[in-house]
């Protein structure tokens, strides 16, 4: 492996290609590394159809969260997707379970970014569901 950096150095008088490295490192058989090509997120842009899918169920009571995991995009897209159509976006509530073990997860020392990222929620909505459940909050440690 010592020699494959070498001949890739500046101070080496052969150029060497990508393609070349790939061949003496499967050669050498690196178990450690494998030499897949990387594969490029694909992102998935919904059509006019699928646009017109998203905001009819959302009307009917679906949440972003869910139409994100159904189509195959992130959040962000299906909140934008809305905000184009001029639809009034629901704040999502966190249910009982989950203000239950936001509640555990607090108490155990664990700060409120670390339990809204657990939960996968905003922060300020995880600090309004803790407070709500009478929870004394502790003062922020700050950076």
């Amino acid at each position: 492996m010592v020699d494959i950096v070498y001949l890739c150095s500046n101070k080496s008088s052969t150029s060497v290609t990508a393609a070349q490295i790939r061949e003496i490192s499967g050669a050498i058989g690196d178990p450690a590394r494998s030499l897949q090509p990387r594969v490029k997120r694909g992102w998935n842009r919904l059509s006019d159809e699928d646009q017109a899918v998203v905001v009819a169920r959302y009307k009917d009571g679906a949440t972003s969260t869910a139409l994100a995991a159904d189509f195959g995009v992130a959040k962000s897209t299906i909140l934008r997707i809305l905000r184009d159509a001029r639809i009034v976006v629901r704040r999502q509530s966190l249910t009982l379970d989950q203000v239950t073990e936001a509640a555990r997860l607090y108490e155990s020392g664990l700060s409120l970014s670390q339990v809204a990222r657990h939960l996968d929620v905003n922060q300020e909505t995880m600090r309004v569901a803790i407070i709500a459940t009478g929870i004394t909050l502790r003062p922020p440690t700050g950076r």
